[in-house]
């Protein structure tokens, strides 16, 4: 009548041998589920790996992306009848474009602005990567230059994500010297497969001056002022190509702008310079250049990120003011040993102000509307210190940044100039006496004098 319990012996004989079944299911299903993680995974890495490759370094294979800017390149050279002031040179603005547009720029936002030959374009690949901002740089060239010089540019735009996204090229060269065997175009194959790319023409890398070639005067100024037109931010750096900036200079200079606008009381003249308005729909701007002290640095030693490290490594001698044996007088009133003892660290500010003073030719961050170079001088001596000479006259103020700075890779030393040097320089020194003449003429109200 009654069913006979099972016998609690027997129950747990057989819930063990369920648990025994189950457990080892339980753990086989973990084992391969963690194998299937682990696969996903790596296709996931290997596909990230595929996509990175993709922008950073295989740009090249998008044919028909490539093959439409070498056509509108010979389009835009075969069809090129912009002359400079003087007609003595083509001019080719915006002859390759960065890729990245930021809308609606920040109206404290700077553009790097440069100039060079073909043979210093490989500085754009620190100088890019560290700024990670847009950068504006005119490049001059010539006729057996410039199929050289177009396998250089493609080489770092669809090579280098920072040059990509950032870098705008323009082009100069001479009437007398323009390009020839454009049909060279067209078989221009690239491969990013390593640094320093590989092309039907092997790319330049290391020293080469821009003077080198006797018979071509190098129009500095001419490309500066290309490079300043196409800067597509309110404020513009001015530097050497083979300068690197401190890190994150131009967010922290946004900053410093955006929260403690500098009270420099406006100047009469702000409003027009040199025939160029401002950009700024606002108030008057003032006439404030903010100087970013430059520095050599020893070759082979790591380019300082920050004032720290630059502090240390000036210490040990690996690091020294801008043009310390070439011209100390140069960079004077910069008033290095007064920056220095500003101390370490610390927000971007104004450590100090200081005044102009012949031959200064400091670097700076102003406005784009600053007075443009004057193109008469050519090659070496006085391009930079007319401009300044400008800039005093015109009523800026110079004002010297704390914690920013710039680092030139390798010493200055006299030996390395090119040979024509002093003859270029005493040809430009007495332009530039000229020059001061006429800015009395063209500033006839103004008392300041260079």
């Amino acid at each position: 009548m009654f069913k006979k319990a099972t016998p609690l012996w027997r129950m747990s004989t057989f819930y063990r041998c369920r648990f025994w079944p189950c457990l080892t299911s339980l753990v086989l299903a973990i084992v391969l589920l963690q194998v299937l993680h682990m696969a996903l995974l790596s296709r996931l890495e290997e596909k990230e790996a595929r996509l990175k490759d993709t922008k950073s370094v295989g740009r090249q294979l998008q044919g028909r992306v490539y093959k439409t800017v070498v056509g509108e390149m010979e389009e835009r050279v075969r069809n090129s009848y912009r002359f400079d002031k003087s007609g003595t040179y083509h001019v080719l603005d915006n002859f390759l474009t960065s890729e990245h547009v930021i809308p609606g720029r920040h109206e404290y936002d700077v553009s790097i602005v440069t100039q060079c030959s073909t043979g210093n374009l490989h500085h754009l690949v620190d100088l890019s990567q560290r700024w990670n901002g847009p950068v504006s740089v005119a490049v001059f060239t010539y006729d057996d230059d410039f199929i050289q010089t177009v396998a250089s540019l493609l080489h770092f735009h669809f090579c280098n994500d920072a040059i990509y996204r950032h870098v705008s090229f323009h082009l100069v060269y001479p009437i007398s010297r323009a390009p020839k065997h454009l049909e060279g175009l067209s078989r221009l194959k690239l491969a990013c497969s390593s640094d320093a790319g590989t092309t039907d023409f092997p790319l330049p890398h290391g020293k080469s001056p821009n003077y080198v070639n006797t018979d071509l005067a190098y129009p500095n100024n001419l490309l500066r002022n290309l490079a300043i037109n196409y800067a597509q931010t309110p404020y513009i750096l001015m530097i050497d190509i083979d300068m690197v900036p401190s890190e994150n200079l131009r967010t922290q200079f946004q900053n410093f702008m955006s929260l403690n606008h500098p009270s420099i009381p406006p100047n009469r003249l702000s409003a027009n310079i040199s025939g160029k308005q401002q950009h700024s729909s606002g108030p008057v701007q003032p006439l404030a250049a903010y100087v970013v002290p430059a520095f050599e640095l020893q070759d082979s030693t790591p380019v300082p990120r920050t004032k720290t490290e630059l502090l240390d490594l000036w210490l040990k001698g690996r690091v020294r003011p801008f043009y310390w044996e070439a011209c100390q007088k140069c960079q004077r009133p910069t008033n290095y040993d007064r920056w220095r003892a500003l101390g370490k660290g610390g927000a971007l500010r104004i450590g100090y102000s200081v005044s102009r003073e012949d031959p200064w030719e400091p670097f700076y961050i102003a406005r784009t509307s600053v007075p443009l170079y004057d193109e008469r001088f050519k090659q070496y001596g006085y391009n930079r210190i007319s401009q300044i000479c400008e800039m005093f006259v015109a009523g800026f103020s110079f004002h010297v940044l704390d914690n920013a700075f710039l680092v030139h890779k390798g010493f200055k030393v006299q030996g390395e100039f090119h040979t024509s040097k002093d003859a270029e320089n005493d040809q430009n020194r007495l332009l530039y006496r000229k020059f001061k003449d006429e800015l009395k003429v063209k500033y006839p109200e103004v008392t300041r004098r260079c």
